[in-house]
């Protein structure tokens, strides 16, 4: 019965793995096609429109490559949440320009990206040290430690991306403008000025902060039936 769920769960993530796959490929072209038409686009919007759809391809092949060539088994769980992350984030958040409809999309994408890397962050560590009883693992002090900062840590360095998505292509990722939310903007839009200009980035930092936080906060209290899941991935495989 066990085997049966988990053989319907893997279906239906390999079914949503088909189905973002697609739908990359095909509003990708759509929208670059679309903003080839519209008056005023530059080169550097068109340019940070295509590079949005190539990191998404770019999560969804990378795993499949790591385990045909490095035998690297990432689960296909962790492989969907974050393509379906990037989809929403990037293609529904910048190329259908949620960002620009909705104040509050990239602030509700921020939190759940703090709780999505922290996971991240605890199946690597999980992998680098399969035994359980060596000191990494076996301090949930120190695990919960660990996925805090390394959650916060992706966080800033996207950040960083961020800034230089900004500082190349003249979008908005920071969302600096005053009279826009949307991530492309035009010339008549309006910066912001002084420490209101830092507003989005500190915002964005200390979400991905309390989402980190939350996964810190769990690995902390249900360690005991972490690692029994751990030993039993371990034993299983």
């Amino acid at each position: 019965m066990k085997d049966k769920k988990q053989r319907t769960l893997h279906d239906s993530l390999q079914r949503i793995y088909v189905v973002l796959f697609i739908l990359t490929i095909a509003m990708g072209v759509g929208n670059i096609v679309y903003l080839l038409y519209q008056p005023n686009i530059t080169a550097n919007a068109l340019f940070f429109c295509a590079i949005q759809y190539v990191v998404i391809l770019a999560i969804l092949t990378i795993p499949v490559l790591l385990r045909r060539r490095f035998m690297i088994q990432i689960p296909l769980i962790i492989t969907v949440i974050c393509a379906l992350f990037g989809f929403v984030t990037m293609i529904m958040g910048d190329g259908l320009n949620f960002y620009g409809r909705f104040t509050w999309w990239d602030s509700v994408l921020h939190l759940f990206s703090g709780c999505i890397l922290a996971f991240v962050g605890l199946w690597i560590i999980s992998i680098m040290f399969e035994n359980s009883n060596q000191v990494v693992l076996g301090n949930k002090t120190f695990l919960a430690f660990y996925v805090l900062l390394f959650g916060l840590s992706c966080g800033a360095v996207w950040e960083v991306c961020e800034y230089a998505y900004d500082a190349f292509c003249g979008t908005n990722t920071q969302q600096f403008m005053a009279t826009t939310t949307a991530s492309i903007t035009s010339a008549d839009d309006i910066p912001l000025c002084g420490h209101e200009a830092l507003r989005d980035t500190m915002s964005d930092m200390i979400l991905n902060l309390l989402g980190s936080l939350l996964v810190s906060v769990f690995v902390f209290l249900r360690y005991d039936k972490l690692m029994a899941m751990h030993q039993s991935a371990i034993e299983g495989g």
